[in-house]
């Protein structure tokens, strides 16, 4: 009895399912596709280098003719956007090419051939500018020392910052606000208008290309390198701030409207 018992037992021992082994042996890895950024060919890279110095030129004279006034700004930003979009996307600011690239739409070599671009199309804006309204004009730093410093710093990164994140929330399709180009544009530049309320000590460039092409121009043409002394600040800040507008758009606002 006591030997049938034992063979009992290693008979239902030997029929118990060993599900967590063989789980282990069978269970398919699960990997998350890697968004890759879509190849351009060299045609494509022309064409954005092309119409995205177009645009850049452009927004660059209308910031010269503009003396400041932010509705002239936002209705050159506009026209800009409008003529380019279907192109380049409409990009015209190096900080939003930079956020695109921290999102893993553009790639580095595409990155190269915006920035490129758009240093030009300021530098040529600012040359047409000087030709037509015989005007030099560029961002400035009233003060240097560290509490002025410091606000320009934060206005220029956190003023990007807002524009940019206005710029994720129309283009991405899960959160665009609406499907008309007309108003989409309008929203963005809507985005710029209430960014710049928050720069009044640097002017409200949030633009590299503007701030380091204008300045460019300006020195080379007065002979004036004292003019180059602060553009540092016209370009990271603004570059930081796509960076972290990137960031929150992706990590933190795109989750949350799933929910």
């Amino acid at each position: 009895m006591e030997q049938t018992k034992v063979e009992q037992n290693e008979e239902m021992v030997g029929q118990q399912p060993q599900t967590h082994l063989i789980q282990l042996d069978v269970e398919e890895q699960i990997q998350v596709p890697i968004k890759r950024p879509a190849r351009k060919t060299f045609g494509d890279l022309t064409i954005i280098f092309l119409f995205e110095t177009i645009g850049t030129g452009l927004f660059a004279y209308g910031i010269v003719a503009s003396n400041g006034s932010d509705f002239l700004i936002a209705a050159y930003l506009y026209a800009a956007i409008f003529l380019t979009c279907k192109f380049t996307g409409g990009h015209v600011n190096p900080a939003v090419s930079f956020s695109f690239y921290c999102d893993d739409t553009i790639s580095s070599w595409t990155l190269r051939i915006y920035w490129a671009a758009q240093l030009l199309g300021a530098v040529g804006g600012a040359w047409i500018a000087y030709l037509i309204l015989g005007v030099v004009t560029s961002p400035s730093i009233k003060s240097t020392n560290i509490e002025w410093m410091l606000a320009d710093l934060c206005g220029e990164a956190l003023g990007t910052f807002m524009f940019v994140l206005f710029i994720h929330i129309q283009v991405h399709e899960q959160t665009r606000q609406t499907n008309n180009e007309i108003a989409g544009i309008a929203w963005i530049v809507l985005g710029l208008f209430f960014s710049r309320q928050l720069t009044s000590h640097t002017g409200g460039c949030l633009n590299p290309a503007m701030g380091v092409g204008l300045e460019l121009f300006e020195a080379f043409w007065l002979n004036d390198t004292n003019k180059l002394a602060n553009f540092w600040v016209f370009l990271f800040a603004p570059l930081f701030g796509a960076y972290m507008a990137s960031i929150f758009y992706n990590s933190i606002y795109l989750p949350l409207t799933k929910k």
